[in-house]
């Protein structure tokens, strides 16, 4: 069984192809996979990210405010200008949930190749979203846009917010909404869809990487969750609902939490998301899926098959550190930064990539080589 990140990258088929998103690895290489040239414009411009990409564009600016037009205009222009083959359209990642504005000025000079502003902004907007899933009859947390009177067993989630740091345990702010916090496993659904139809394609457990004021954040996932059947069938009975009434096209993911009882639906990801590394050594590639959906409406038969079961994790600094000039990068790592660049502390440093027999050693195994790079950093110091 390879190790995630060792598999072959494919050779381009002729056609580049635009990318956007906060870190645009994944996508570069979901792109390769599915034989396409990646062009990238993201925060980061990872090592790995220049390796996979024909050209890469990091955004100026902190992260915390986001794509700018007035900067990814021009980024986007000049990877365009400089494709090595007509550019086919531009696929989006993280980074557009709080401003879906941009993906109409994208789609106004290159073919938008996922769901459209008008999608985004309806499904990352609470008022909507819970209304629809009351309509469909599909459980969920209590949720409510006034701050609640009785804040115990309650979160306060930023709109537009993604990878779990922006929940926090209170906050009266214009931008949030308040959802009552409700423990248990969390299970996401990765599904692709036409506008009319859908089809799950994995499931995955998914845990977080509590932080001093962070106590959701995102940490890693691991597939195939393993859940009662009857469990993963109300799950995609949920899952293809809701991506009918609000007419889903492309990749995407429905984040479930099931307790001993009952299955909330939290949110739906209209867009490639964290999971597409653990998805990348299945049979078949999950952006061509994500393609052929939008251009031809057609959904695969199959779930694609996985041979045991992947992993992935994050690498957090536990200080402010400078990577090392002389660092020796393992195969199963990604997203792996530049020589002699600042990570702050409690930001990411790496991503790490595990196969396994079955999901429990695979997460075990991501969790060690986890300790595994922050070790190997921490004696270069």
């Amino acid at each position: 069984m390879p190790p995630i990140g060792s598999h072959k990258i494919s050779s381009p088929r002729g056609e580049s192809l635009l990318i956007a998103a906060v870190s645009g690895r994944a996508l570069a290489l979901a792109a390769r996979d599915a034989g396409y040239t990646p062009l990238v414009a993201d925060f980061f411009a990872d090592l790995d990210t220049q390796e996979l990409a024909h050209a890469c564009r990091k955004m100026p600016g902190p992260i915390a405010d986001g794509f700018q037009w007035d900067h990814l205009e021009p980024a986007l222009a000049e990877l365009t200008h400089n494709a090595p083959s007509p550019v086919c359209g531009l696929i989006y990642g993280a980074g557009f949930e709080d401003r879906a504005h941009l993906l109409t000025y994208i789609n106004e000079r290159w073919p938008l190749l996922g769901n459209d502003a008008r999608t985004v902004t309806r499904i990352k907007a609470p008022e909507t979203f819970f209304a629809a899933l009351d309509a469909l009859g599909i459980a969920h947390p209590a949720t409510q846009t006034e701050r609640p009177a009785n804040r115990t067993g309650w979160v306060a989630k930023r709109r537009g917010g993604a990878g779990g740091s922006h929940i926090v345990r209170d906050a009266d702010a214009s931008d949030v909404y308040h959802q009552e916090l409700v423990s248990g496993r969390t299970v996401s659904a990765l599904f692709v869809a036409n506008g009319q139809d859908a089809r799950v394609l994995g499931l995955s457990e998914q845990w977080t990487a509590p932080a001093p004021a962070k106590p959701w954040r995102y940490g890693g996932a691991v597939c195939p969750a393993t859940v009662p059947s009857s469990t993963a069938a109300e799950m995609e009975r949920a899952t293809l609902a809701a991506a009918k009434v609000f007419d889903l096209k492309g990749l995407a993911s429905a984040d479930f939490v099931l307790t001993e009882t009952e299955i909330y639906l939290l949110e739906i990801n209209p867009r490639p998301g964290a999971t597409l590394d653990i998805y990348a050594c299945a049979n078949q590639p999950p952006l061509a899926l994500h393609l052929d959906a939008l251009a031809n409406r057609a959904l695969p038969e199959n779930q694609p098959a996985i041979e045991g079961a992947a992993a992935s994790a994050i690498v957090f600094a536990p200080e402010t550190l400078v990577m090392p000039r002389d660092m020796a990068w393992p195969a199963w790592t990604a997203d792996r930064p530049k020589p002699g660049e600042r990570i702050d502390k409690q930001r990411p440093i790496c991503t790490v990539l595990a196969r396994a027999g079955d999901e429990a050693e695979a997460r075990n195994l991501a969790e060690t080589r986890q300790a595994s790079i922050l070790a190997k950093i921490q004696n270069t110091h």
